[in-house]
């Protein structure tokens, strides 16, 4: 007896492996759903949990220290040497810049001769970092050739050396030994910097890093009165950080610089990888559901044909529990198989991404005793997860079909028809719910941002039974329109609506998958046809052809005097910019303010905010609330100011609202008399605040401005710039557009990728779909057929039917495809996509159409065969 209670499950095992074998070509659908959702799956979350190691594993080593005081200008000898006391300190200095190759060893710049030929000259936007002996606190400066920092930045030959970042140098076209212009003096590119610990995530973007010594600064003829230098003070310490910020704080209580903590940036850092995260592993998440309606169809195509087997086998009297045994067992093996093929494709690809980046998401500690552990976490742990939720994913949607398959009656074999049961039994009802609710628990516990996940979840809940109360007014309108002889005598009109209504209609499944994959194809196309118009229409008719930041006062003149000589045509509009830093709300300094948060104290003191004058509106400024002035406050009075939505809204600001700023040592009192935004990609200086004529006029220095010329000649312009007025950072709007197309490439592909296989998913699903309703389709055209009905209406009627399904999850995915985009846009791009939502519409039609007329034509081709056959074959 032992031991044949020993051997069952073995037999079990046995059985149901020989029973998959023999009809697996059926459950092709159910692999090929569950592999491309859990792939998905895999990819995102792997990519996330590397790239949060990466970016996370030592913040200290990315901010530079434990604390870092960033200011615009030295920080006092009392507030140095208190930061001295408590722990150590290093400095480096930055400043923006243009660079250009030199060709030839003594020609300034390449090919260019006093008349500003400088064709062949590459300029190119750098960042100039002057760092301190004891740089860096953290981390390990990797250097090529191997040798010490001061070293490769010493005078030699009579030229200071300058280490440079290997893409600045590919873009230049130089290399080791080469020389480059920075700003009025020639440096030998001394040496490559392969690895900075502290390198800026957005330098491929604001500019490439390059190093210079303290004594090589003067040469350049950059830093004057005025000049904009960061000065980033980077400070380590043993002590308690909250300890360490409320004494400094109660030491040097007007702070105006801007103090951050590596805690700080990783909580930050952390929230916004957490935030894009859990949006992607949701996006992956919704392709696994839709995935899920075609696990749950292919069973039912499975189980259909396998009623004889479950009926003959009870009958023979294998009893209840091991036939439920066996039948769990193959869906928790093809669940498996699927979530092991599924788990290695998604981190495959995502391995693939890493090693297309480069060393930008390098995991720290390689080579360690720790690199073990990191590679369970990062890659075996994401692998067993993705098969943990394709076995949970494929008994929730197999376990209502499996269950009502599992109750049909063993008498129906003998009466010649075998037939599942309408529902599943209570106990199996119950524990659908139980696995439901397990399988919502996991999902929320494995996205990084559950609070995300559990609005995500109500959002579900909620469309859900929209599209619940969606189906079943369609249903009783396709009723409805029916029986009061909406159809009158059209026979073809009337089957199809009877189709639409019936309990076994493909009307939810279709609307579903095809419509939820659909949502998501709508989105990304408004989405992606919004930044490409954006890009490729309304910038280049409004963008000015180059754009100037830090012109100073007396540079003015020499600048239009040379830019028109160059080109007569040009025309220059430059703009005030002061910096300030907030120092009172509505007569309340700001410290009392924010006295009970002491990080957005610190944020709020710190941070400098960019003033100009309105001046005709340049940026084209659109306003939320109040109004532009039409004339300029009372003398005595706080100036007329407008400010920036997001800064506003941060602070707790409305219309009406006094603030005061303190820049160049004064203070500037400002009424809010409106709140503006911002134009999204037409935007280019972001000013926090516009302020009326005249209110900044003894605080001006610094201008930035634009350059309206062609193309060409903005090439010439700031060639001339770069080496007549080199402290002027010029920005070329085609250089720009290219570098933002590149990056619209990359995310439209990603885009597209996601959404490619979230269609494929649902088109899977459709021909499973197809498949369970096939034989019905045919059984019931060629009865129709025998008792009189022509071909033609029958086919009519099918067209008709399909028709339908196409406009309706046409019009289900554009319209929540729509509402899920145009507020994207707005907020996040502030760019208008509500007026595509006709491009929208067309993709979404096209798709559908296809798919479903896909679907139909094997049918249709089936009803040229001998109905007497298909009728004996049920």
């Amino acid at each position: 007896m032992k031991s044949e209670k020993s051997t069952r499950p073995f037999w079990m095992l046995t059985f149901a492996i020989s029973d998959l074998r023999s009809r697996i070509s059926a459950l092709k659908v159910f692999l090929a759903c569950l592999i491309l959702g859990i792939t998905l799956v895999a990819a995102t979350a792997s990519l996330y949990r590397v790239i949060e190691q990466s970016l996370l594993a030592d913040t200290r080593t990315l901010l530079g220290g434990d604390v870092e005081l960033e200011a615009s200008e030295p920080l006092p000898d009392e507030v140095l040497a208190w930061i001295r006391a408590t722990g150590n300190l290093s400095l480096v200095r930055e400043l923006d810049t243009m660079v250009n190759g030199v060709a030839v060893s003594g020609v300034t710049v390449s090919g260019a001769d006093e008349a500003g030929d400088d064709s062949g000259a590459s300029f190119v936007r750098a960042e100039i970092l002057i760092p301190d002996a004891a740089y860096p606190l953290y981390g390990e400066l990797q250097l090529m050739p191997d040798q010490p920092l001061a070293e490769l930045t010493a005078r030699k030959d009579g030229l200071w050396g300058a280490i440079i970042d290997p893409m600045l140098a590919e873009r230049l076209g130089q290399s080791v030994g080469d020389q480059i212009q920075i700003g009025a003096a020639i440096f030998r590119i001394s040496g490559l910097i392969q690895l900075q610990p502290d390198r800026s995530l957005m330098a491929n973007w604001r500019g490439l890093p390059i190093m210079i010594s303290e004594a090589a600064v003067e040469a350049t003829g950059l830093i004057r009165p005025g000049s904009r230098v960061d000065y980033e003070y980077r400070v380590q310490t043993d002590r308690d950080l909250d300890v360490w910020l409320n004494e400094f704080e109660q030491a040097f209580p007007k702070t105006r610089w801007d103090t951050t903590t590596f805690a700080e940036r990783s909580e930050r850092l952390s929230e916004r990888l957490d935030q894009i995260a859990t949006a992607l592993i949701l996006i992956a998440f919704t392709t696994l559901f839709i995935g899920g309606l075609g696990v749950a169809n292919s069973i039912h195509a499975y189980l259909t044909e396998k009623l004889g087997t479950i009926a003959t086998l009870q009958t023979l009297g294998l009893r209840r529990r091991p036939l439920v045994a066996i039948y769990l067992l193959q869906i928790g093996l093809l669940g498996s198989l699927a979530g092991i093929i599924g788990g290695a494709i998604g981190l495959a690809l995502s391995a693939a991404a890493l090693g297309l980046a480069g060393d930008a998401f390098a995991l720290p500690g390689s080579g360690d005793t720790g690199m073990t552990g990191q590679w369970i976490a990062l890659w075996l742990a994401p692998l067993l997860l993705s098969w943990l939720f394709a076995v949970l994913t494929a008994y929730v949607f197999a376990l209502p079909e499996l269950a009502r398959a599992l109750a049909a009656s063993p008498a129906g074999l003998f009466r010649g028809r075998v037939q599942a049961a309408s529902h599943e039994p209570r106990s199996w009802r119950v524990a659908s719910y139980i696995l439901l609710a397990v399988y919502i628990a996991a999902t929320l516990l494995w996205l990084p941002s559950p609070q995300l996940g559990l609005l995500f979840l109500l959002a579900v809940v909620l469309l859900w039974g929209l599209l619940e109360g969606l189906i079943k007014g369609l249903q009783r309108a396709a009723r409805a329109l029916e029986n009061r002889g909406f159809a009158g005598r059209n026979f073809a009109r009337r089957l199809a609506l009877a189709n639409l209504h019936r309990p076994d209609s493909p009307l939810r499944a279709t609307l579903l998958s095809l419509g939820t994959a659909l949502t998501l194809v709508v989105a990304c196309t408004l989405l992606v046809g919004t930044l490409l118009r954006a890009l490729e229409s309304t910038i280049p008719t409004e963008a000015p052809a180059l754009i100037l930041y830090e012109v100073f006062s007396d540079q003015i003149d020499p600048l239009k005097t040379g830019l028109e000589a160059l080109d007569p045509a040009s025309r220059i509009e430059l703009l005030p910019l002061v910096r300030g830093r907030l120092a009172a709300i509505n007569n309340e300094p700001i410290a009392a303010v924010l006295a009970d948060n002491a990080q957005a104290r610190r944020e709020a003191m710190g941070d400098e905010y960019k003033f100009s004058y309105l001046s005709g509106n340049p940026e084209d400024l659109e306003l939320v609330s109040g109004n532009w002035w039409s004339s300029p406050a009372p003398e005595g009075e706080p100036a007329f100011m407008a400010m920036e939505d997001r800064e506003a809204h941060q602070l707790g600001l409305t219309v009406g609202d006094t603030v005061e700023f303190q820049a160049e040592g004064q203070t500037i009192a400002a009424e809010i008399k409106a709140i503006y935004q911002q134009k999204g990609l037409q935007t280019r200086f972001w000013f926090e605040g516009v302020l009326q004529d005249g209110a900044l006029d003894e605080l001006v220095g610094r201008y930035v401005g634009v350059v309206y010329q062609t193309d060409s000649a903005a090439k010439t312009s700031q060639q001339w710039l770069a080496r007549n007025i080199p402290n002027v950072i010029t920005l070329r709007t085609a250089d720009w557009l290219e570098t933002a197309g590149n990056l619209l490439n990359k995310a439209t592909a990603g885009l597209a990728t996601v959404a490619l296989v979230s269609l494929t998913a649902s088109l899977l699903v459709l021909s499973s779909v197809v498949s369970v309703s096939r034989r019905r389709q045919l059984y019931e055209a060629n009865l129709l057929y025998c008792l009189g009905a022509r071909h033609q209406a029958i086919w009519q009627s099918m067209l008709m039917e399909t028709g339908l399904l196409t406009l309706l999850s046409t019009f289900f995915a554009t319209v929540l495809g729509a509402l899920i985009a145009i507020p994207l846009a707005s907020l996040l791009l502030k760019l208008p996509a509500g007026d595509l939502w006709w491009l929208g519409a067309l993709v979404a039609g096209a798709v559908s159409s296809i798919a479903l007329l896909a679907g139909l034509l094997p049918t249709l081709r089936a009803l040229r065969l001998n109905p007497a056959l298909l009728l004996r074959e049920g």
